[in-house]
């Protein structure tokens, strides 16, 4: 039976994912209760809706345990959004004005170094995909915060920031490279395989470059050219005036190898703001999966709205999604 779920509820659902305040968190889940149409084909899922209230009452409720006085280590950033990128590079490269410039997070921006000394996460939007950006403490010779090192190891992509304003970028650029190889982690597309480490945590990486708008920036901009040549593109912003931003931005989803299909409901239009996340390749079963196990498991067919599709035709759980279709599950 289908669960025919109304586009107020993927809402909701959307954002309780990317909500981090229990409180908040709570309240999300109450109205998705209210929200989810009662019969046998949703039976299963108000009952786990109802297990996530309760057990998230009894969590606000329970009293702070002693020593327990940090919610979370300064190692681990929850994953949110469809992917997390760890900002690195040197002292004043610009990474802090990145994230303020895209996110609500509250970072620390100023002219002396070192001021940003915790990780700080924040949600970008990037046309209807929201991406995790986390500023990170600065990788210098004086000091590196151990726990940046493990950020970046788990994070989905490194976000390597360079400074255009910077007369020693050249050296901050390879000093950023070899702490890291140093520390077993690879950017990968700049750093070439070490026989001698063969344990090397390879990141996926992009390469931005802030202050474009700076005096002899364009000069600058060239000499990191040279160096970098055409293992990586280089993408240049400047967070006061907005400009590359968006460019950047889209280069970050990219890097994901994600693609965006949509779903709908029996006689509704489709919720074009609440894309489903799916990696190349995947099926209409990978799809319904994404959403809840138990669509896969009871899905008998799809229609689909697509480019290589005619409207609403019926598929089956083996059809390969593209980029761009709107899928109506049919359990």
């Amino acid at each position: 039976m289908p669960a025919n779920l109304p586009p107020q509820y993927n809402k909701l659902e959307q954002e309780y994912r990317l909500e981090k305040d229990p409180k908040k968190r709570l309240a999300l889940l109450e109205r998705m209760l209210a929200e989810i149409p009662k019969h046998k084909g949703t039976s299963h899922m108000v009952g786990e809706l109802k297990h996530k209230i309760s057990k998230l009452k009894s969590q606000i409720e329970a009293p702070q345990q002693h020593g327990a006085s940090r919610q979370s280590s300064l190692d681990h950033i929850p994953r949110e959004g469809a992917g997390q990128f760890a900002l690195v590079g040197p002292p004043n490269s610009g990474k802090s004005s990145i994230v303020g410039a895209v996110t609500r997070a509250a970072v620390e921006i100023a002219e002396w170094p070192f001021a940003t000394r915790k990780p700080v996460p924040g949600m970008a939007q990037w046309e209807n995909v929201h991406l995790q950006l986390v500023d990170l403490p600065p990788i210098a010779e004086e000091h590196l915060e151990p726990f940046v090192l493990n950020i970046i190891r788990t994070a989905d992509v490194a976000v390597l920031v360079i400074s255009l304003g910077d007369d020693d970028l050249l050296s901050e650029y390879e000093y950023v490279l070899k702490r890291l190889h140093q520390a077993k982690i690879r950017l990968r597309g700049l750093v070439d395989p070490d026989p001698g480490i063969h344990s090397a945590l390879e990141i996926p990486t992009i390469l931005a470059v802030t202050g474009i708008d700076l005096p002899d920036a364009a000069t600058r901009l060239m000499l990191l050219q040279d160096v970098v040549g055409d293992r990586l593109p280089i993408w240049p912003v400047s967070s006061p005036q907005n400009r590359g931003i968006k460019d950047l931005l889209g280069a970050c989803f990219e890097s994901l190898g994600l693609m965006r299909a949509y779903t709908k409901t029996p006689g509704h239009p489709a919720d074009m703001d609440d894309p489903v996340l799916l990696p190349h390749g995947a099926t209409v079963a990978d799809a319904a999966r994404s959403i809840h196990k138990e669509f896969a498991e009871k899905l008998q067919f799809a229609k689909i709205w697509g480019k290589h599709t005619f409207d609403g035709q019926r598929v089956m759980a083996d059809h390969v999604v593209e980029d761009g279709d709107i899928l109506e599950f049919h359990m």
